[in-house]
């Protein structure tokens, strides 16, 4: 059992696997189990990886796909955790906004996508705004709860200490809410990148998403190009999340649910 639990056993294990799909894409296309008129072999798709990566288109799709995503994660995040926390401090604003939040939080992005296109055509500010409007409405929700999260006893001992303003805010309502915060974030964050590559692919938009396209309208010589680009988006997505887990794992170490992770992990 503890051998399961080590850190590096777990590392082994999941590069195993991965290894073996690598393996089984390869064998599955050489013998035509997957028709390379659909599928590249893997090595095919890792030789045109190892050349795009040398070159710059490649970085210049990655650049304009993460700037893009950067900036709506910024704006849709800046006013959902604004709006939510003065909604989340005055129970009647709650009372009242909460049902249409609720309701907006259902409706896909992806459904006002051809809006955003005639509004902005196929420009980076469509991608921005899709980006920022995905991940507005459940990380408003997240900073509602987070606001509505303090301990009755935290609270009232803070009236009876006379903390109120922005001194309140910052040792009551946000060590509070901060939970929900970093959570609704890294969520809002692996969300907003799909989201950016889904404006890209069907927006037009200029980035990865584009260029995965191009690439398949292009026809089957150029599947390997399509597939190295998809594996990019793919990593890019991994690595987003990563690195706002870390994050996430490091302003918070000093809160419960990260210490009983840290506990287990180690």
């Amino acid at each position: 059992m503890r051998l399961l639990d080590a850190r590096w056993f777990r590392l082994l294990a999941k590069l195993a696997v991965f290894a073996v799909a690598l393996g089984a894409w390869q064998v599955l296309t050489t013998t035509g189990v997957l028709s390379t008129d659909s599928f590249p072999t893997m090595v095919d798709t890792l030789t045109e990886l190892g050349r795009q990566l040398g070159g710059s288109e490649l970085w210049l799709a990655v650049g304009q796909t993460l700037r893009g995503w950067a900036l709506g994660l910024l704006i849709g995040g800046s006013l959902a955790i604004v709006t939510g926390t003065l909604l989340g401090l005055n129970g009647f604003a709650y009372r009242s906004v909460i049902p249409v939040i609720e309701f907006l939080k259902t409706v896909p992005a992806i459904a006002i996508l051809p809006l955003a296109v005639v509004v902005f055509g196929p420009t980076p500010e469509m991608k921005v705004f899709i980006v920022a409007f995905g991940i507005f409405w459940p990380l408003t929700i997240q900073a509602i709860y987070g606001a509505r999260a303090v301990d009755p006893v935290v609270r009232d001992t803070a009236t009876a200490m006379q903390l109120r303003g922005v001194r309140r805010f910052t040792t009551v309502t946000l060590p509070s809410a901060a939970p929900f915060l970093a959570t609704g974030i890294r969520v809002a964050a692996a969300v907003g990148l799909i989201l950016a590559v889904i404006a890209e692919l069907i927006g037009g938009s200029t980035g990865l998403g584009l260029s995965i396209l191009t690439a398949e309208n292009a026809g089957p010589s150029q599947l390997p190009v399509m597939y190295a680009f998809i594996l990019v988006t793919g990593l890019t997505g991994v690595v987003v999340t990563a690195l706002f887990t870390a994050i996430e794992r490091r302003l918070l170490h000093w809160h419960e649910s990260q210490r009983n992770a840290a506990g287990k992990a180690a």
